[in-house]
């Protein structure tokens, strides 16, 4: 009785190590739920083991499947090229790898894509340009008196001969008197 009770025990406590045998996705570019905010040209997804050949992914948004131009492995990475511009909406990438042991695993990966389109920027252009285009016709100075202009140059002028004169004198005026006490 003790030899099954053991091997019970045993069988119970080694079953969590089989279901970890199967490998799982490490890491992928982009990542889960990320907000993607330029066009997307491959997806990366790394894996715990060894991927075989016969291991795909696609993407699919909204009941529609984008196919990838060419999906390369290389050990425990899966890339999938893609050539056409996606629509911004949110995704999820499809995938079904074939393991090191033999074993088919499957799983899904949702982000979102949100790229600001050209006809936006377009948009936003124009409604700078036409903002910058009223703010300069705004800041236009007011027309101004040329005659005034030259008036007040002219005095500005003699203000400074009058000061400069007058600081000549008194420099004058103290050399002399520091002259004549000696």
């Amino acid at each position: 009785m003790k030899k099954i009770a053991i091997l019970l025990i045993l069988s119970i406590f080694s079953m969590p190590l089989i279901g970890q045998a199967h490998t799982t996705l490490s890491s992928s570019s982009p990542a889960e739920g990320d907000v993607v905010t330029e066009q997307l040209e491959e997806v990366v997804l790394t894996f715990g083991t060894v991927i075989e050949q016969g291991s795909l992914m696609a993407l699919e948004s909204e009941g529609t499947t984008y196919e990838f131009d060419e999906i390369v492995l290389s050990d425990k990475i899966m890339t999938g090229s893609i050539a056409e511009e996606l629509p911004n909406s949110t995704y999820t990438i499809n995938w079904k790898i074939i393991g090191a042991d033999g074993h088919p695993i499957e799983g899904e990966m949702p982000f979102e894509l949100n790229v600001e389109t050209v006809a936006e920027d377009s948009a936003t252009e124009e409604a700078a340009l036409e903002t910058e285009k009223e703010a300069v016709v705004e800041e236009e100075p007011p027309a101004v008196d040329k005659a005034a202009v030259q008036t007040s140059e002219d005095e500005g002028n003699l203000l400074i001969t009058v000061v400069l004169v007058m600081a000549v004198l008194a420099t004058g005026f103290i050399a002399y008197r520091l002259l004549k006490k000696k």
